[in-house]
């Protein structure tokens, strides 16, 4: 690791979670003279990585990946696997200290996912949502010229969602509760799901609205520990939620699919079977086909950062 007028550079021909990992390290060795520290829709083709590293030398606080299981399930219902992720989150000691961990409202949550062809998308959004954010993508596909672009998001805190009916574009959600009974009425609340009011003759509606809206949260969003333990028991909860083991992500990467239908189609979110991980969506028009063509997204990584860098900035945003 370098060091560039005090910022650390991470290597970008390395994975996202490596890359944090790093930056957390140097953060609390910068700390440690003194005290030790702690840290926090879009994709790892290394010559697009890039970008990345903009975001990570912005200063990184933490990465979150989640902690290990026994086995990997084979029942038909998720219930199992699902539930036993929600225990083993809240047992994980990198969690406990986790939990510590407050974004701040000048601090952003940064993103990244992967879809088959390479094409890596950034998301950076304001963690209590007072501030721009920002999707920028840049595609990967080979034999390509590179190809990029820039979407602004306006400010929309959680408390304007409903005086002004904006969508929430926060990346923290202190208040999300942590009762699996209560979590969906707020979540309905905010518009990251609408499971209230569904239309007639729409069979696993739940499932499809529910699973959305908790990918979104998972891809886009800093959890505390408590809260990712009530959304997997959420999910437990939820009829019609069934296993797939090894369903690989957009990048290759085999893991369990937790799955659903909806009105024929079908949808799979899919998580590492030893760290409970999510890795990634995808869907099918129809009945889940595997060999079918890829259409979904990997995650590569959610960190906390100090801004969003200049160099990402489009000119008048």
């Amino acid at each position: 690791m370098k060091q560039i007028n005090s910022i650390n550079v991470i290597d970008a021909s390395r994975p996202f979670e490596e890359r944090l990992l790093d930056e957390l390290l140097a953060v609390q060795a910068a700390m440690n003279g003194d005290r030790r520290a702690t840290s926090s829709h879009r994709r790892s083709r290394r010559i697009i990585l890039a970008a990345a590293v903009a975001a990570a030398a912005a200063g990184v606080v933490v990465f979150q990946t989640l902690p290990g299981s026994v086995g990997t399930p084979t029942s038909a219902s998720a219930a199992p696997f699902l539930r036993q992720a929600a225990r083993a989150v809240l047992t994980a000691p990198t969690f406990s200290e986790q939990s510590a961990v407050v974004p701040q409202a000048n601090q952003y949550v940064y993103s990244e996912t992967e879809d088959p062809n390479g094409t890596l998308t950034q998301i950076w959004l304001s963690a209590d949502g007072s501030l721009p954010g920002l999707q920028r993508w840049t595609s990967g596909i080979k034999g390509e010229v590179p190809a990029s672009g820039a979407i602004p998001y306006p400010a929309c805190a959680v408390a304007q969602v409903e005086s002004t009916g904006c969508f929430p574009q926060a990346g923290y959600f202190p208040d999300m509760p942590t009762n699996p009974n209560a979590l969906l009425s707020y979540l309905n609340q905010i518009g990251v799901t609408d499971t209230e009011s569904p239309p007639a003759n729409a069979p696993g509606w739940m499932d499809n609205d529910l699973a959305k809206g908790i990918m979104y949260l998972m891809e886009t969003s800093y959890l505390l520990p408590a809260q990712q333990s009530a959304l997997f028991e959420l999910m437990a909860q939820t009829p019609g939620f069934t296993i797939v083991p090894n369903m690989a992500d957009a990048i290759g990467r085999v893991g369990v699919g937790v799955e659903w239908n909806f009105q024929g189609d079908s949808g799979a979110l899919i998580f590492n079977p030893t760290t409970y991980a999510l890795l990634g969506d995808r869907s099918w028009p129809g009945p889940p086909v595997l060999s079918a063509p890829y259409d979904g997204d990997a995650l590569l990584g959610i960190g906390v950062v100090n801004s969003i860098p200049p160099s990402q900035t489009p000119p008048g945003s």
